[in-house]
């Protein structure tokens, strides 16, 4: 049995575009965690690069570099003391939250003295300046905050007055006033895309058309699928599998097979997407779209049943602090065939993985 496919890129691309009800909901980018969310496209590229800059410059605490005795060699070639700096900045709970006019950051130095200074004295600092050149708008009650570990590039820690200069903030560090409006515009971002999340991840159930012990029957083994049966070719983490399907099989029968074969624990329902590669980019698919429509959308409108149709998936990162499934963030196997990227057999087409599957008799990965 040949496996004929339309022609594919033999190594998909890491630009992943989520499902269609997801886009331009503010989450972190493939890439990096600290990436732009969508509430930043609207900064000049050149201040998109200088955030992202500036949150690689973090140095050591401030208590090991407050009087530490660090000499720097200036332009005439003296030594002189170094300068220690964090950045404070108001910009509302995230980029664009404000007007932007109203935003404001500055370098503040810090002298020795202040290793041991509540964060107060700090946040007393910027306000003294911000106040006095937006009288008409000055910032009452407040905190500072630094980013935290979570993905999504809006959370912040808020650090408490009376904490330690010197125990919280870091050479180099971002620093952010929030005020109580601020707090409760970040909750409810993270509350709003818990929402969104929760909802998508319903969504595989609904569009469910399998019963389970239907699907714990499906068979991998190539050399047991019948040849003139339809079947999709998963591609993802390191592996290749035909799965015989029908026409009225959807992403979520998908989802669920590959949730019972690789276990709930390793690949639960919610981690999981399901994508075609198309104009080099991997475009997440919908819960609910059939093997049918799918072959359509590779092979065109005239295409039916039986092919085969090659799918990607992958595994999305769950946020440290949120413990969310981020669908912009995924696992650096996701959407990957066998084999190392550079390797012959990585270097294979879906077709010619999935003959070597026939010729094998078995599972290829």
């Amino acid at each position: 049995m040949d496996v004929v496919l339309p022609p594919q890129t033999t190594a998909p691309q890491r630009t992943v575009q989520p499902p269609a009800h997801l886009k331009g909901v503010a989450f972190p980018r493939d890439g990096s965690p600290q990436e732009p969310s969508k509430k930043e496209e609207g900064l000049s590229a050149d201040e998109l690069a200088k955030r992202q800059a500036r949150l690689q410059k973090r140095g050591a605490l401030l208590r090991k570099v407050l009087g530490a005795g660090t000499y720097v060699v200036d332009e005439v070639g003296d030594y002189r003391r170094k300068k220690v700096k964090v950045y404070v900045q108001y910009e509302g709970f995230q980029p664009g939250a404000i007007d932007r006019k109203k935003e404001l950051r500055v370098a503040i130095s810090l002298p020795d003295s202040w290793v041991d200074a509540p964060a107060k004295r700090l946040k007393e600092a910027f306000l003294k300046t911000y106040n006095s050149r937006f009288r008409k708008s000055q910032i009452g009650d407040c905190l500072l905050a630094v980013k935290d570990d979570s993905y999504l590039t809006f959370s912040k820690n808020v650090i408490g007055d009376d904490r330690l200069i010197g125990d919280v903030f870091r050479e180099n560090d971002e620093v952010f006033v929030v005020t109580e409006q601020d707090v409760a515009d970040l909750d409810a971002e993270v509350a709003k895309l818990k929402k969104i999340l929760s909802d998508y991840e319903a969504e595989v159930e609904k569009n469910s058309t399998v019963d389970m012990e239907e699907l714990t029957k499906l068979t991998t083994i190539s050399r047991e699928i019948d040849p003139e049966q339809a079947h999709c070719l998963l591609i993802g983490m390191r592996q290749c599998y035909m799965l015989p399907v029908g026409p009225e099989y959807t992403v979520a029968d998908v989802k669920r097979f590959i949730n019972h074969k690789g276990g709930r624990d390793a690949y639960p329902l919610g981690s999981l997407d399901v994508a075609l590669v198309e104009n080099f980019e991997i475009n997440v698919l919908g819960d609910g779209d059939t093997m049918e429509a799918l072959c359509k959308r590779v092979y065109g409108e005239e295409a039916s049943l039986p092919r085969t149709i090659p799918l990607y998936w992958g595994k999305r990162l769950q946020d440290p602090k949120y413990f969310l499934w981020i669908p912009t963030l995924h696992t650096p196997d996701s959407f990957r065939g066998p084999g190392d990227e550079n390797s012959a057999e990585a270097k294979k087409s879906g077709a010619e993985l999935a003959n070597d599957m026939v010729n094998s008799g078995g599972d290829c990965s």
